[in-house]
């Protein structure tokens, strides 16, 4: 029978979570929620700075 690898008391989880645009690494989700608050802000300046 196959065992899955998900039950092993040695695999680490990956509590890491990863933007999605520039793939930066973040230990909360609060912490990448802010940084993709930063995106947003970049973009705005970006759409308004065209003519």
């Amino acid at each position: 029978m196959v065992q899955d690898p998900r039950d092993d008391d040695e695999t680490e989880e990956d509590d890491e979570f990863r933007c999605a645009i520039c793939n930066e690494t973040f230990e909360s989700q609060q912490e990448l929620e802010e940084h993709g608050e930063q995106h947003d802000e970049v973009d705005d300046e970006e759409l308004s700075e065209q003519p």
